[in-house]
């Protein structure tokens, strides 16, 4: 009966996020543009809280996320610090979205349950971070991976320098983390970005068939496995948190607010 009650909870439609169970899988989805959202914290905590019921759960041990239908566009991205120029938000806001942001990639490592990203079509840095502390990562063949913040005089925002740097080597990641370029999901999947890219025809069905195979896999391996894979990451921590302020610094110079208006029309592929 208990494994009844959780399993209804599991299922679910916030003003967040939705989710549902699918066996030992939980398809986790956020909801609308939360990069200009105002609600950025509650939004943290309810995904956070959430992914503790989940912890809990007696069957429960993957969780898939998936993109948002109404994904943040690079338009969006500058939209957010051209409000910031212009005093319609405050700078305190884009440390509360850096922190959010940190907080998710940090529980998302440090969690026993095994996590699989899928995503497609454009994706931002913070959402590639996010991806990236994913310990299995699936793309559509038509994802693009942007760097909109390059225009800004900014780097990602996520982790992506470490991550990358550990992937790629010194060199390679500096190279990406500056370039305006696009990377595609056929190159992410050739530098090891990620692990599967598959068509986006029936894109959730089969990513859901791809975490459904780590089913087989017993727990204790799984948990294990992720364990000591994460026990070479232990400086992320404080890496997020010089990211974080490193940022801010910029955000924070005059220059950054002297700097002409960016028009949020502004279409990149």
């Amino acid at each position: 009966m208990k494994t009844k009650n959780l399993e209804a909870e599991l299922t679910c439609e916030t003003d967040y996020f939705s989710a549902r169970q699918d066996g030992s899988v939980v398809i986790f989805r956020p909801k609308g543009n939360q990069l200009l959202s105002s609600s950025i914290l509650k939004i943290k905590e309810a995904i956070l809280r959430y992914f503790e019921l989940v912890v809990e759960h007696p069957e429960a041990r993957i969780i898939l996320l998936m993109p948002s239908r109404r994904k943040a566009q690079n338009e969006e991205y500058l939209l957010f610090f051209d409000m910031l120029r212009s005093s319609r938000i405050s700078e305190n806001n884009v440390m509360r979205l850096y922190r959010a942001i940190d907080q998710l990639i940090m529980n998302i490592i440090a969690s026993d349950l095994l996590f699989i990203s899928a995503d497609y079509g454009r994706i931002l840095p913070m959402f590639a971070g996010i991806s990236l502390a994913c310990d299995y990562r699936i793309l559509g063949e038509d994802a693009v991976f942007q760097n909109p913040g390059v225009e800004l005089g900014l780097i990602p925002k996520g982790g992506i320098a470490w991550f990358l740097t550990r992937i790629l080597g010194k060199g390679k990641a500096l190279e990406m983390i500056i370039a305006k370029e696009s990377l595609s999901a056929s190159e992410a999947l050739t530098l090891g970005l990620v692990n599967r890219c598959i068509p986006i025809k029936n894109f959730e069905t089969d990513s859901l068939s791809i975490a459904k195979q780590f089913e087989t896999i017993p727990e204790t391996t799984l948990k294990l496995g992720k364990k000591v894979v994460n026990n070479c990451w232990k400086d992320l921590s404080e890496f997020l948190e010089f990211e974080s302020q490193e940022l801010f610094k910029v955000v924070h110079r005059r220059h950054f607010y002297g700097e002409p208006s960016v028009e949020p029309s502004i279409q990149r592929v």
